[in-house]
């Protein structure tokens, strides 16, 4: 009679390469490592590029118009007076004053309607920018 041996899984089953499955392993988590390491750079990298083109940005725009030409006149505003009535009063004559009112914003830089008491204006010598 042959006898047998029952043999379980585990019995059966021998880790004939231990050093091997724990290289992969290693290696795996370095690829992971250099992966997310990636990452972060490239994250960085967007950020400071996003920062630094936003600064710029702001340094460009000045609220500042660009120093008057030599045709070109300056009018202190004063207490009530508004973009409308400057308009009227030099536009010349037959001009829309609605194209002097926005003339009169692009000049100047500005962004609204609404000025200040003692506020420098720079009207165009053509009337036009």
């Amino acid at each position: 009679m042959i006898m047998q041996t029952i043999s379980t899984y585990s019995t059966a089953y021998t880790d004939k390469k231990p050093a091997v499955r724990k290289a992969n392993a290693s290696r795996k988590d370095r690829a992971i490592e250099r992966l997310l390491l990636r990452l972060a750079a490239a994250s960085l990298f967007f950020v400071l590029l996003f920062v630094g083109l936003t600064i710029v940005k702001g340094h460009a725009d000045s609220d500042l118009p660009a120093v008057p030409s030599a045709g070109e006149q300056t009018i202190v505003v004063g207490a009530g007076d508004t973009l409308w009535d400057i308009a009227s009063s030099v536009r010349k004559e037959g001009e829309d004053i609605r194209r002097t009112v926005y003339d009169l914003q692009k000049r100047n830089n500005l962004s609204s309607s609404s000025l200040r008491a003692g506020q420098t204006l720079i009207v165009p010598a053509d009337g036009r920018e």
